[in-house]
């Protein structure tokens, strides 16, 4: 029985732990471009960027919900129905939030599920909700228990200090990487606003339009190709449907025209 409580005890200080809770974020991070890339190949036909910076292969909503559910269902692991609906309120919720977020902070949406099923504003809607479900009982039952596994077998193969040190500098990365990033899409939307003449009223993007080769269209049609503008005349307008001479993907495999 102590053992036990050891073991749940230690269970539960590894997900609080700040190393883990950032090798997590990264890890499903990446895992979620993975299966973006892939979703984008099957329902587009084609290989297009599905990151949520400019330059690291990350989606970094799949990293927070991720997150999240380590952090607050973790101890319901043998319990597949709380896992479930847990799982789709965080991602839910995550999904719902970010997007609002994004929205009201750069005047873009990454994505619409106006018209499916339940749709909250767009921003969420049933049927990813019971992805996020999904998802969330394979994360806490068997994903993230392997994960921690390799992460104690990095622990004892190699110096603390050269893990924290990488990690650091990974978090570093990111922390760059996200801060260009913002000063791409506003400079991005300074641009549409000045091009097409959009109605907004506040002087800030008059001021803010920066001549750089990496924050033109024919670049940010290539990492950011599902963009749409919010509000304004243009609203729920996709970004390529106004630079119409840019490409918006890698490599075209195959053509798909399937929607959700």
């Amino acid at each position: 029985m102590e053992n036990v409580l050891e073991i749940n005890k230690k269970e539960k200080i590894i997900k609080f732990n700040i190393w883990y809770t950032s090798v997590y974020f990264i890890f499903y991070s990446f895992c979620g471009f993975l299966l973006e890339t892939f979703f984008g190949l099957y329902t587009k036909g084609v290989i297009e960027s599905r990151q949520s910076f400019l330059f690291g292969p990350f989606c970094i909503i799949y990293g927070i919900g991720a997150v999240l559910m380590i952090t607050f269902l973790s101890s319901f692991k043998n319990k597949p129905v709380v896992l479930f609906f847990g799982s789709s309120f965080l991602g839910a919720t995550a999904e719902y939030t970010m997007s609002y977020l994004c929205e009201k902070i750069f005047h873009f949406k990454w994505w619409d599920y106006t018209g499916m099923y339940l749709s909250i504003n767009g921003r969420t809607c049933l049927y990813f909700a019971i992805m996020w479900g999904i998802l969330g009982i394979l994360l806490i039952k068997y994903i993230n228990p392997f994960l921690d596994k390799i992460i104690e077998f990095f622990k004892e193969k190699i110096d603390i200090k050269i893990l924290k040190t990488s990690l650091l500098l990974l978090i570093g990365f990111l922390i760059f990487d996200a801060a260009i990033s913002a000063m791409a899409l506003k400079s991005f939307y300074a641009k549409i606003v000045n091009d097409f003449d959009l109605d907004v009223t506040s002087h800030e993007y008059s001021n803010f339009n920066i001549d750089n080769e990496l924050f033109s269209p024919s670049n940010m049609l290539l990492i950011y190709p599902n963009m749409q503008i919010a509000g304004t005349k243009y609203n729920n307008t996709y970004i390529d449907s106004l630079y119409t001479n840019h490409r918006t993907y890698y490599i075209r495999i195959f053509n798909s025209n399937r929607k959700l």
